[in-house]
Formats: C-alpha cells, structure tokens, sequence
C-alpha cells in the first residue's frame, strides 16, 4: 500500500496525515490535515492531468456518508494553501467548472520496498543476512573465486570509490550553513549607508556614504584594522560598483550631483577607479563611457580590462563591451526576443551571466562569451513563492562557483546556471538590503536599516511663500519642542512610528485614509479610522508595495507589489488579479473601472489603461516614465524619465507636447490631481499647482525641506510624506 509520495517540493506521508515542504536546507515546513482531505488529493495523484469529478471522489472519500457539496471545496482549499497554490493561479490543482478537479503537477510515489535499501545502494545488515541464504548470485556482486575476477574487482572498487565521492559532495554542499544567523555592525555613522560589497581579497568593504538620501561618496573600511578610507573626491550621485578580478579598479555608474540645480537630464555615465591609488588618497572618477552613446546600467570587468555593460538602445536593452583606448563601445550580444536587466561575471566559466525578461515575459539565464557567443540559454524556474514578474538580481556563490544567490529580502535563494531554484534559508533579521559575499562564501556583507518616513496632513492656508529671498527649500524656523527620545517633526505627524510610512490617500466619499507602511515589519496597508489604527492586509514575507488606489466608491483598495496586482477589501479580504505582464505602478482607479498603470511588457516598461470589467488594456506611453495623471478631458500629463513634463492631447494622433511652464520643477516623483489642477513639489521644496485647460501655472507657497513629496488633496488638506532620519549601517551576517 502507497505511503508515501512526491508532489512538487512536498512529500505526503499518508500515515501521518502530513504534507511536508521542503523550504531549503534549512527547516521544513509541516502541516497536518484531516483524513478526508488527504484522501482526496490522494484520488487526485492517482491519476496526475485526468479529471476526477465530484461524483468520484463523493464515492471514495465519503462513500456511504451524507455530506454537504462544499465538503470537497473546503478540502481544496485546504490543499491549496498546504501546497502553496492559489485558487487564481491554479498551477497544481487545478478546478474544472461543473466537472471536478485534477492535478497539474507530476506524482513520484515512494514504493514501500525501495525504503529498505540506503542512498547509495548499500544492502542493509537485515536484508544482507538474508540475501546470503539464497543460492542465486545478487546481480552486481562480484566473487572472487578466481584470479581472473581481480580486474573485475578493481572496476567495481574505483566506481564504488568515484559513488562514494561524488555523494560525499552532494551531501557536504546540501550540509552548507546558510543561516547567518549572526549579525556585526561595520559601521555607526549618523550618515545613511547604502551599496555595500567586500573587494575581492575579503580585506575590505565598501560602501556609499551619503549626504542626504542622494549624493553620496564611496568609501573603504579595512575590516582588520577598522579604518575607513574616502576613495572619491567629491560628492556625486554613484551607483553599485563592481571590482576587476584582481581588486585593482572599480567600474560604476554616475550622474551629476542632486545639489547641481541646472542640469535637467538624469542619465547614468560609466566612470572608472584606481581602488589602490585611492586607498592612499581620494581620486576623481575617470569617465569611460558618456550617457550620449545611450542609456548604460549594470557594469562588471572581463578579462583584459575589459568592461560589459548593458546599454539601451531602440528601447530595448542589449549587451556591449567597453575596451581599452577605444573611442566607444561595440555591441557584444543582443537578442531580438529579450530585454537584459542583470549582468555578473562567472571567473570559472570564463562568461556572462545575464538575466533578461523574453517576449512571453518569463525570466531567462544565459550564459555568453566575452566573443559575444551565446553558449546556454534557459527559462528560470520561478518557486510558487516568488512572483514571477519579480526581477531577481544574483550573485556568484563565491564558495561554489557554479550557481548563483539572490535574496528578496529574508529569503536567500540559489539559483543554477541552468534555471533552477531553491530556497536555501530565511533569515532572521528584517530591514536587510541586497546581499554581497566575502571570497570564501562564509559572510554576508548587507545594509540594514530604514529610511524613517512620516505621514502629516496640512491645510492648504498655512502655506506660504517665504517673505525673505533664499529660505526656500529650508527648515522652517518654528521651534518644536521635543522631549526624550522624541524626534524632530517638521509637521505633526499622524500615525507616528520609527518605520517607513509613506503614500498616504484620502478615502472617496469616506474619512478613512489609507497609507502603506513597513511598521510590522514588512510592506503593508494601513488604514487610519480618527485616532485608530488597523492593519488592512498580512502579506507574506518580502512583501513590497510600490503603490495603491482607491476604487472611486472608497470601498476597496487595488495595490500593487512584487510587480503583481491584488484587491483588497475593507473586511481584510484579499484577492490577486491575474495578469499577464508585470505591474509596476498604480496611478489611477476611474470611474469608469479603468486602471492607469505602468506596466512592463516583454521586458519593456509602458503607460497602459486596464479594464477591469473587459480583461482589455490599452496603450497610452510606450516608454518609461515617473509618474502621470488622466485629466478628465482625457488628456494625460506626465513626467518622463529625464523630469521633463509633458501633455498628450486627446486626439487620434496622441499627440504630445512639452509644457513649458513646468521646466525645472520636477522635485518628487508625484503629480497629484484635484478639482481640474495639478499638484506637486519641486526641488526647492515649493509647492505648485498647475492648471493644463488654462496653461496657469502659480507657486503656493514653501514647504520644509524635509518634505519628501505630496501624495493627496481634498478641498483645504494636503497629505505629505516627510523624513524624519535616514539610518541604514553596514552590517555583516555570519555563522
């Protein structure tokens, strides 16, 4: 009689009532279910991509008993979160409407006879004892009744060795402590810290140090000695860099300085350093590629000096090659059926890691060639419990050299050159940024910490224009009075806490108001009844809400996170859209159950309006932008990627024209629109209001400086997301 048996990453074990999933090397997941609903799923494996209708598994599971219809619906329901399915994704159990239910996913069951043999096919001391009694040779067992059987022997020992060492390995690599359950400050600056890596040798980490939350220098901490090193001359705005295998240069990416007030365009320019001069003194970042020769991300060293990055072009991300002494790049590889957004690369493999999003938006590894030949290719196997819209961005294991590690946040993941992945940990510890790993793949070198936001409501009459030329964009001079332990609040705020609380919006028609906050420890919407708080929705883990509206009848909430779209609903009750791209931004819920959002599309980001009632979506923008609003003549107004705002009329031609009036006074990645006029704030801190029907645009007044943006208005009231401290250290996670 069958036990035991395989689906997915979850062994059933029928004696027990139990469905067990492998979460990792780490720990295992165990749930116990009632008898009934073990029988049927187990109905259900008998017979893997057949339907079995309701009719049968009555008769089977309930046979004789009289029971209500729902009985097999509440068993589903139970497998379904057991197995770590949904009802809308469907991918293991799948149900057939008015027919019945059937499993999606292959059955390996475990015969009861194979559990007397051990791994490596050794005969237990039982069964050993009895074979012997029997005259008929064992197949494999050799006898050395002659001479001759001595070659034989020698076979059978090397092969006997070679077994033994390659399970040797398996086992030491599946042993792998991925806990890192120890945590080591680095550093303890009042700075905000991000970017953090170690130089090849594990001797040193580096990491940027910023003055405010955008420019920023690198600098180098000697970890054996503890003393830091500024290897930048001057602030800029600089990106995650990579070293050359011998830790004697850095690669990164570079834009003017945020305190630059003339400089309009936000374009990232490869830059190169001389890590070793700069140990002993600052250096200026030598530019190696100018952001006229098209957008650049992502720069890591090759052989020679050799630099690959990715470049766009044609609105579509390619791979190109920088060398030494050339005037430009030349393209090294691109793909007409994929977009690249991640590059590493692998020392042993002599090749480039590159992660990118194909036409069918599924996930792709490939592995290329410094000559730019394509030597793999295969779709990245997605766990059910990452969103498969979810970008991942690994690493180099440096301990095993052929796979790959990424982290989403509490979860750390490895990834092989082949596409397939597994969950090797969770970790303890919350508020963690991307990870980077010493030369021996024993520390985690990260940031943790958050950037402490607040949410403050304001009346629109209290702001105003400083009297005084040059106090714009400053900290007013009101004195607040702070008490122990408390922090400056440049407006009181209404739901204090030391998280990050951000995006708070008026309810329609309602006097609640909604805002997303990471207070209980990760991502999650918050709804503020008066003085009361409660917790609208518990989403696992790693949660990240990037944005969310409200239905125009203030009944429910649509959000978005993990590039996927969910409906929430007052009474906590909670259900994923299905989409068939990712989603990554909310702008709008119309009257009409239109959607306004930003989307990615085969790797390709554009402006789209999804219709909730039809499943049909239409495209408005077809590139990248920060942020736009519908006007109710139709017309869009948005701000593109270089902070350049712009007007699309509501004709056929669509065409779109720059606005003028609003040159230079992009400051917050928000527009908000109220009554016909449009919102925000600029980098003066300032805020403005422009009206697109009369082409009016009017300063109403400052705001204080550490005013983030403005994320909602009704009638005389402002909502405002400000700063109140930004504390994220280095940090290292060991064993």
């Amino acid at each position: 009689m069958i036990q035991q048996y395989q689906i997915t990453n979850h062994l059933v074990d029928l004696a027990r009532n139990q469905i067990i999933r492998d979460q990792g090397l780490v720990d295992e997941f165990i749930q116990t279910l009632p008898p009934k609903t073990m029988m049927v799923l187990t109905e259900l494996a008998k017979s893997p991509g057949q339907v079995v209708n309701h009719d049968q598994l009555m008769d089977v599971v309930w046979q004789n008993t009289v029971v209500s219809p729902n009985s097999i619906q509440r068993c589903i329901t139970q497998l379904r979160k057991a197995l770590a399915d949904d009802s809308k994704q469907q991918r293991i159990i799948k149900t057939h409407a008015k027919q019945g239910y059937s499993l999606e996913v292959p059955v390996q069951f475990i015969q009861k006879s194979a559990q007397a043999l051990t791994l490596c096919g050794a005969i237990q001391p039982g069964l050993a004892k009895e074979l012997s009694k029997q005259s008929t040779p064992i197949q494999g067992v050799v006898s050395l009744k002659s001479a001759k059987d001595l070659p034989k022997l020698i076979i059978v020992s090397v092969s006997l060795f070679i077994l033994i060492v390659v399970i040797y390995s398996y086992f030491s690599i599946s042993s792998r402590d991925f806990s890192f359950n120890t945590l080591t400050p680095i550093t303890s600056s009042d700075n905000l810290e991000r970017n953090a890596s170690y130089s090849p040798d594990g001797k040193f980490v580096l990491f940027h140090r910023y003055d405010g939350l955008c420019d920023n220098n690198i600098w180098a901490k000697e970890l054996a000695t503890a003393k830091e090193h500024k290897l930048t001359t001057k602030y800029g705005f600089y990106s995650n860099h990579s070293f050359t295998e011998n830790g004697e240069k850095l690669a990164f990416m570079a834009k003017v300085s945020c305190k630059d007030n003339n400089k309009q365009q936000a374009c990232w320019n490869l830059m190169t350093l001389d890590f070793a001069k700069a140990l002993k003194q600052a250096q200026q970042p030598v530019l190696t590629a100018s952001c006229d020769q098209g957008d650049l991300a992502n720069p890591v060293w090759l052989k020679n000096g050799n630099i690959a990055a990715l470049n766009k072009q044609n609105a579509r991300w390619q791979i190109v090659k920088f060398m030494p002494g050339a005037p430009s790049f030349v393209p090294l590889y691109a793909s007409l059926d994929k977009n690249y957004y991640h590059l590493v690369y692998s020392v042993k493999r002599k090749a480039l890691i590159a992660i990118a999003i194909n036409s069918q938006n599924e996930h792709v590894i490939d592995l290329i060639s410094p000559q730019g030949e394509l030597l793999s290719s295969h779709l990245i196997e997605r766990l059910s419990n990452i969103s498969r819209y979810q970008l991942i961005e690994p690493i180099i294991d440096p301990q095993q050299q052929e796979q790959l590690l990424f982290s989403t946040g509490k979860r750390l993941f490895s990834l092989s050159f082949d596409g397939k992945m597994e969950q090797v940990s969770t970790l303890k510890h919350n508020y963690l940024s991307t990870i980077k790993m010493n030369n021996l793949g024993q520390d985690i070198v990260t940031v943790q910490g958050v950037i402490d936001t607040d949410i403050a409501k304001v009346n629109l009459e209290n702001v105003k224009l400083n009297e005084k030329q040059g106090l714009a964009g400053k900290r007013s001079e009101q004195k607040q009075a702070v008490g122990f332990n408390q922090v400056h609040q440049p407006y009181p705020s209404i739901a204090r806490s030391i998280a990050e609380d951000f995006d708070a919006k008026f309810q329609p028609k309602g006097e609640l108001i909604a805002f997303i906050s990471t207070r209980s420890g990760t991502s999650q919407i918050w709804i503020q009844n008066q003085d009361q708080l409660t917790q609208l929705t518990h989403l696992p883990i790693d949660t990240n809400i990037s944005s969310f509206s409200w239905a125009p009848s203030g009944v429910s909430i649509m959000l978005t996170s993990n590039a996927e779209i969910f409906h929430v609903f007052l009474d906590k009750s909670i259900e994923k859209i299905a989409m068939e791209f990712a989603v990554l931004d909310l702008y709008q819920w119309q009257e009409n159950n239109d959607l306004l959002m930003s989307v990615r599309q085969a790797g390709q980001p554009q402006v789209i309006n999804y219709n909730l009632t039809s499943n049909k979506s239409t495209t408005l923008i077809e590139h990248a932008i920060k942020w736009v609003v519908k006007l109710e003549s139709n017309q869009l107004l948005h701000i593109d990627s270089n902070n350049k705002f712009w007007l699309t009329k509501a004709n056929q031609a669509q065409q779109t024209e720059q606005i003028e009036k609003l040159n230079g006074q992009f400051g917050s990645r928000r527009l908000i629109l109220e009554d016909g006029n449009v919102y925000s704030i600029n980098k003066h801190k300032q805020l403005w209001l422009y009206t697109p029907e009369t082409d009016s645009f009017k300063i109403l007044g400052d705001m204080d400086s550490y005013t983030h943006l403005i994320s909602d208005i009704r009638q005389s009231e402002l909502l405002l997301t400000q700063t109140i401290a930004a504390k994220k250290e280095v940090v290292v996670l060991s064993n």
